[in-house]
């Protein structure tokens, strides 16, 4: 089955990967991504992994780009003088068809069911549902004084994935967390790490499980998170 439907000689829309803060949309042809920055965050902009190298980059609204592709993540800038108010595009040039790009889709936690060890004096404003509600305004908080707690989603069906993206509310706290999906009656450890910050992603071996569990072994004040985003595995069309 062919995902990608972006044809020779039309720009269209199509996410070979797509983000549901509408931080940023794809658009596509041939060759070519299209990098449209609808809202500039911080001073990156944080893109999936792709199979394809990419061979030359510009700014088709004026400027430049900084343009960096690793074997987990591609960051890009521009600087702050070269940015839209509305859309900032950015021109990727690939070493293959981006139609044989299939997408990664919108992040697999938004909007469902969530439940923490700890809530901020158990106000439902600081819920943990807030840490999936795509809204970078709300948060999941703990109480003051918390070391330790975990936040959990339901999934709804086993589902595999293999990224994370989160953002802490108030960078530094987190000193050590795992991330950890349930199999059976146990919790089990995917991705283990030390500071999370703003803008904080990673890449791991595909993971295939419908609870998973943000754990947070040691803060230096109550965990706060504003959005934590799971993203479907990428598999390449046929």
């Amino acid at each position: 089955m062919k995902i990608a439907n972006c044809k020779m000689g039309e720009r269209q829309p199509h996410p070979p990967f797509s983000h549901s803060n509408l931080q940023f949309a794809i658009t596509c042809k041939g060759n070519t991504i299209y990098v449209h920055v609808l809202n500039w965050t911080g001073d990156t902009i944080s893109l999936p992994a792709l199979p394809k190298k990419i061979v030359s980059s510009s700014v088709l609204t004026g400027g430049s780009a900084d343009v960096k592709q690793a074997e987990d993540q591609i960051t890009l800038s521009v600087p702050a003088q070269d940015r839209q108010k509305i859309d900032t595009i950015v021109k990727l040039e690939l070493d293959g068809s981006a139609t044989d790009i299939a997408p990664l889709g919108a992040s697999l936690t938004t909007g469902r069911p969530a439940t923490a060890s700890n809530v901020y004096s158990k106000d439902p404003a600081y819920g943990a549902e807030k840490a999936f509600d795509e809204d970078s305004d709300t948060r999941w908080a703990t109480d003051t004084g918390t070391k330790q707690a975990w936040l959990e989603v339901d999934l709804g069906r086993p589902v595999t994935f293999d990224r994370a993206e989160i953002d802490e509310a108030f960078a530094g706290r987190v000193q050590s967390f795992e991330l950890q999906y349930e199999d059976g009656t146990a919790w089990k450890p995917f991705y283990k790490g030390t500071t999370l910050g703003e803008n904080f992603s990673a890449t791991f071996e595909p993971v295939t499980a419908q609870r998973v569990r943000l754990n947070v072994l040691d803060a230096t004040e109550g965990p706060s998170i504003a959005e934590f985003r799971l993203f479907p595995a990428l598999h390449r069309c046929n």
